[in-house]
């Protein structure tokens, strides 16, 4: 059997500079994308790296001072020891790929699924979680009352209670203030948030709360901005449960990132045409039409080659 490929400490320098690369203004997220589709160990390497550092970064009182070694700390471990930054990080990398459900530390659980893979998780207190493929949720402290969609669409179905405190963390956002059927969907750039039944809040970091009710959805860069609110018809929410995919007004990045995750292939967007908005469905059947199909309603071209795709304009006549 062949022995499976390692993730080096060479990998992690990348997937770390990249990390840090992305909190640009101006981040070049073409070659972000470019970088993770040469290899698959790439998205492990660059999940354990951000990973690492929400550990770092949300729990840093409460872990063990590491022990004084000669080598110095690296820029973007926030003073850490880098070798000690690279154990943390192949500890991630070996947690992601264990099970669905694994326990990144004593007190928080993640759910994932793999592409083309849903699950249902039920939680405590009537919360019933429909999740897509190639998506991720973290409770953290192992509670349903705090939680976080790092990537990918969840379905959130939740019984009315005016006593439940609960939020869910997506991007630079936190969803509030919910009694509620509503879908989250987090790509690489955008958060999507639409309500199927009831009413929540999304709230920016630093940022005034938008109230978003039944029949409108809310659309805003994953690293925060303006969020735009729009309708969406309530059967339209969390659509992929039927077998389809229904878009209103939606960023083309984001229904690439959607395709991506029922076909596995890695989809790269042309920069000028990331932003053009959508509207229509596509049928998902096995995810292997998602692709054409869109480029057939929107008029775009694409190329694939092996296990990626590029979606681009049309070329002018």
């Amino acid at each position: 059997m062949t022995a499976r490929p390692a993730i080096d400490e060479h990998l992690l320098d990348e997937a770390e500079a990249w990390h840090g690369a992305l909190e640009l203004a101006d981040a070049d997220w073409d070659g972000y994308t470019t970088w993770l589709e040469a290899d698959p160990l790439h998205r492990e390497a660059f999940d354990a790296v951000v990973l690492t550092h929400r550990i770092v970064n949300e729990r840093v009182g409460n872990l063990e001072k590491p022990a004084p070694i000669e080598e110095p700390a690296e820029a973007g471990t926030r003073g850490w020891p880098r070798r000690w930054f690279y154990g943390a990080a192949a500890a991630a990398v070996a947690l992601a790929l264990a099970v669905p459900a694994i326990w990144l530390r004593s007190s928080d659980t993640v759910y994932a699924t793999k592409p083309g893979e849903t699950r249902q998780i039920a939680l405590a207190g009537g919360i019933n979680v429909d999740l897509a493929p190639a998506s991720r949720l973290i409770l953290a402290d192992g509670s349903a009352k705090d939680l976080e969609l790092s990537r990918g669409e969840a379905i959130f179905t939740v019984a009315h209670d005016p006593a439940r405190k609960l939020s869910i963390k997506a991007g630079e956002y936190v969803v509030g203030d919910i009694g509620t059927t509503f879908a989250v969907n987090v790509s690489t750039e955008t958060v999507k948030v639409g309500v199927a039944d009831g009413r929540l809040t999304v709230m920016p970091n630093g940022g005034e709360a938008a109230s978003v009710t039944a029949g409108q959805q809310l659309i805003a860069s994953r690293t925060g901005g303006t969020m735009q609110l729009s309708s969406v018809a309530s059967t339209d929410v969390g659509s992929w449960r039927k077998g389809r995919l229904v878009y209103s007004d939606t960023p083309l990045a984001v229904v690439a990132a959607d395709i991506s995750r029922y076909t596995g292939k890695t989809i790269a967007v042309d920069p000028a045409i990331g932003s053009q908005s959508f509207s229509g469905v596509l049928a998902i059947g096995d995810g292997s039409k998602l692709l054409s199909s869109l480029a057939d309603l929107t008029g775009l071209t694409y190329q694939e080659e092996g296990n990626r795709a590029r979606l681009g304009a049309s070329p002018a006549r």
